[in-house]
């Protein structure tokens, strides 16, 4: 069963469509002010300024804890949502999460950057591009430019709970498959 705090993200999530709930708008706000303070992260510890970095990085784990927590959220949904619940709402919760992991990693990536480089766009977007929502919001803050369609990923016919560890081919498992 989804706790009421689950159930409570997700309605948050999808509140509506030009208005978000408190935590859609909490990972609007970070991702927003962690893109506008990245170039606090590469300021070297004996600078007056080095807090900056502490408070983005402090910023940056409860951005990625608030990812997390979606992701959670939708295999725990997809584990114990009613079937007809399930395909009703389960592409717009793949979407957002999906989109979630993307703007996760590019926090991580600013939180890597050493040096100040530009970053180059490929310019706007045409309105019509990106969609609505959280999911749109989110789109629009990513330096992606006209790459929209980096964005579709159509959910699976048949949602599950499955999880899948991708690893790479060690040479213990070669010796496993010559055995068998």
């Amino acid at each position: 069963q989804l706790t009421l705090g689950e159930v409570r993200m997700l309605v948050e999530l999808f509140y509506l469509p030009y208005h978000h709930g408190t935590q859609a708008q909490c990972l609007l706000e970070h991702l927003r002010w962690l893109w506008a303070n990245s170039l606090s992260v590469g300021v070297p510890a004996t600078t007056p300024d080095a807090c900056g970095g502490a408070c983005w990085r402090g910023r940056a784990q409860s951005f990625q804890q608030l990812c997390a927590q979606t992701c959670r959220l939708h295999s725990r949904f997809v584990s114990s949502a009613g079937r007809a619940l399930l395909y009703d709402l389960h592409p717009y919760l793949w979407d957002i999460r999906n989109m979630l992991l993307a703007t996760s990693a590019f926090v991580l990536w600013l939180g890597c950057q050493s040096i100040t480089a530009p970053m180059l766009l490929g310019g706007e977007a045409e309105p019509w591009a990106r969609r609505g929502g959280l999911f749109g919001e989110l789109q629009a803050l990513l330096p992606v430019g006209n790459s929209c369609e980096l964005f579709y990923h159509p959910p699976p016919l048949f949602p599950s709970s499955q999880m899948y560890v991708l690893r790479p081919l060690l040479p213990l498992d070669k010796v496993r498959a010559t055995v068998w």
